[in-house]
């Protein structure tokens, strides 16, 4: 039997701490929807993460994103923190699949072709 360690460049989210959100938001005084991480992300996977970023932030009204360590904070503009909630973690399980497809893909070996 085996099995295969976990990659710990591709985070999990374990859930999110949820202020009550303002209409009119101001990064720097307002709180943030924090999702929590079970691990920092990898470059590579933030790199994915920032990609699709622009959607969610004009889709929901999203005001602006800090990553630090395993703490992803939203600052949201919507009064709706559950479909905020939603859609982010929607985009962090998409980021962390595809992340995961692609690391999988530069991992398989080069196998030559049968020569006829």
């Amino acid at each position: 039997m085996s099995s295969s360690a976990p990659d710990n460049e591709a985070p999990r989210l374990l859930g999110f701490d949820v202020p009550d959100l303002q209409e009119n938001v101001d990064q720097s005084e307002d709180e943030a929807i924090i999702a929590m991480l079970d691990v920092a992300p990898h470059a590579a996977w933030l790199a994915l993460f920032n990609d699709r970023l622009d959607a969610l932030k004009s889709d929901l009204g999203v005001a602006g994103v800090e990553v630090e360590g395993p703490s992803i904070r939203f600052y949201g503009s919507i009064s709706d923190g559950r479909r905020l909630a939603t859609a982010v973690a929607s985009l962090i399980n998409d980021v962390t699949l595809d992340y995961r497809s692609q690391s999988s893909a530069r991992k398989v070996p080069f196998e030559r072709p049968d020569p006829f």
